[in-house]
């Protein structure tokens, strides 16, 4: 097949080297955008947040959307499309006077952007490449790492000197490369059989024909591939977080914003070490794809679990960064291999669109289902009062304070009420009057403001406790 393996293919690779390199600078430095646009907005965390969170999960949801224009027209043009969104957004983002146009223009716009140039610059490397196919797919994910280590210094420095809202305009100036990565990627011979395949499947020009011809819904009867999904979905309830909230974190602990951009590039450093080695694990006679990727998910939240043990330590956050990049590089960089793996090469953009738009969709549920475990609780305590005990708790009798003694009380009992706390609060009774109980078991019980139980002459009383059922406290007036 022509340019597969060869020839042309060496440029997609470049084309693919590069715009996963922007890819990685530009999506993963969302955290420390977040830090920026919380100094020079002044709004509230969780409104601020809700811009870095929208990005990165339109950026994953719209991963089908991807899918579809690179069936319809091919992977050069779709780039093309991503890049104009891109610069488009951030540029319209240096306008910004509040959070809800960021919110459009740098959420929605840049974040629909990414998502074509992310899912298309991994799709042309399984259109171009067959028997270098792993190798390559790591080789350039270790360029997006390279990306994520760069981005941290990159992003605050820009912000630092030009502002965020400068930045982003800068950032809309760097987007423009993604034309250049585009037009190395030349249709290959593969590519162009698959698109051929495609129209001469058509059978009506039907709205919905388009769909199911274009974003191929048969691989739901994959169950193997479906397990794939619903682990995505975990997969995005934290990546996302993480990437996030991270850098903030950190400063909040006291740091500097340049030490949370550290942590930044100590992720993409652990990353691009990664994705090398799975590349080339990945191979051809190397290891499972599926197992690399059990082992970096199983990693990478041992590592988390653990990771408040040393939060509090800034050489312990950059290790928790590094050693988390080092492990969730992986399933980045087997993105292409399990799909192509699981479903083959006629369904590869479409299982790579959906497997992003399930990570996608754990990123977005994050928060709703942290509501819904409020919900949840408070369900189960209104279950609570069901078939609830009749246990009298109004201990006024009278005038008088009933006080009941289980006569059952036995020798152990003895050395646990000697000098016991219960009913010591104060004014549990009676506000912080003194109350005495004369007569009782042949001595006196004192209860007094905010003191504990206190018996005296209790050790010679244990007969009396046994037969004791109820005692009268009359409370003293002050």
């Amino acid at each position: 097949m022509r340019d597969v393996d060869e020839g042309h293919a060496w440029l997609c690779l470049i084309g693919a080297i590069g715009a996963q390199f922007l890819n990685g600078a530009m999506t993963y430095g969302s955290g420390i955008i977040h830090v920026g646009l919380l100094d020079y907005f002044k709004e509230d965390v969780a409104k601020t947040a809700l811009i870095g969170s929208l990005f990165a999960n339109i950026l994953c949801l719209l991963g089908p959307l991807a899918s579809i224009a690179i069936n319809l027209t091919s992977c050069r043009v779709s780039i093309m499309i991503g890049s104009s969104l891109i610069i488009i957004g951030f540029c319209a983002s240096f306008f910004a006077k509040n959070l809800n146009v960021l919110l459009v223009t740098y959420g929605i716009i840049a974040g629909t952007g990414f998502s074509f140039t992310v899912t298309t610059s991994i799709v042309i490397l399984g259109y171009a490449f067959e028997k270098y196919r792993g190798a390559t797919v790591g080789l350039s994910m270790a360029f997006a790492g390279a990306g994520m280590f760069v981005c941290g210094p990159l992003i605050q420095s820009l912000i630092d000197h030009y502002s965020v809202l400068g930045a982003f305009l800068l950032l809309g100036g760097i987007a423009s490369n993604f034309f250049v990565c585009g037009a190395l990627m030349k249709p290959s011979g593969l590519e162009e059989w698959h698109k051929y395949f495609l129209k001469q499947n058509k059978q009506n020009t039907g709205a919905s024909s388009i769909l199911k011809r274009f974003l191929h819904f048969g691989v739901f009867k994959n169950i193997s591939f479906v397990f794939i999904l619903l682990g995505a979905i975990f997969v995005g309830l934290p990546y996302s977080l993480v990437l996030l909230h991270l850098p903030n974190y950190s400063v909040t602990e006291g740091y500097s914003h340049e030490d949370g951009a550290f942590l930044m590039a100590m992720i993409g450093l652990g990353s691009t070490v990664n994705r090398i080695l799975v590349g080339i694990a990945s191979g051809d006679g190397g290891l499972d794809v599926l197992l690399l990727y059990f082992g970096s998910l199983g990693l990478t939240g041992a590592s988390t679990l653990i990771f408040p043990l040393f939060s509090g330590y800034y050489i312990g956050q950059c290790i928790y960064a590094f050693i988390f990049g080092l492990y969730s590089g992986a399933f980045c960089a087997l993105t292409n291999p399990i799909c192509f793996e699981m479903v083959g090469l006629d369904n590869l953009p479409t299982a790579i669109g959906l497997y992003f738009c399930a990570i996608g969709i754990g990123g977005l549920i994050g928060p709703p289902l942290a509501g819904a475990s409020f919900i949840l609780a408070a369900l189960l305590t209104l279950m609570a009062t069901i078939n609830k005990p009749n246990i009298p708790t109004n201990l006024t009798q009278n005038g008088n304070i009933s006080l009941s003694i289980d006569s059952n009380v036995g020798e152990s009992a003895t050395p646990a009420m000697q000098g016991s706390g219960f009913l010591r609060g104060s004014g549990f009774f009676r506000g912080s009057g003194l109350m005495t109980a004369p007569e009782i078991f042949g001595g006196s019980i004192s209860l007094r403001g905010s003191g504990f139980l206190s018996l005296s002459q209790f050790s010679d009383s244990k007969d009396n406790i046994r037969q004791a059922k109820v005692v009268e406290i009359t409370p003293l007036t002050e």
